[in-house]
């Protein structure tokens, strides 16, 4: 992982509910399929980078 997608990343959480609380209703949460870290993201930026480095989203926009 590139040092520019760890700052657009910013911190990680363990908890997918934790994630969820924290997150606005533009952003997803994402993962990258280990289901142990997971990380709040704008949509057009997970389309810029992490979608191509295998993170998956396991909350959509609005959820």
């Amino acid at each position: 992982m590139s040092n520019n997608l760890t700052e657009l990343l910013g911190p990680p959480y363990d908890q997918l509910m934790d994630a969820k609380v924290d997150k606005s209703p533009s952003e997803v949460v994402i993962t990258n399929n280990d289901g142990e870290t997971y990380y709040i993201i704008s949509a057009e930026e997970y389309e810029n980078g992490p979608k191509q480095q295998g993170y998956n989203i396991v909350v959509a926009e609005g959820e």
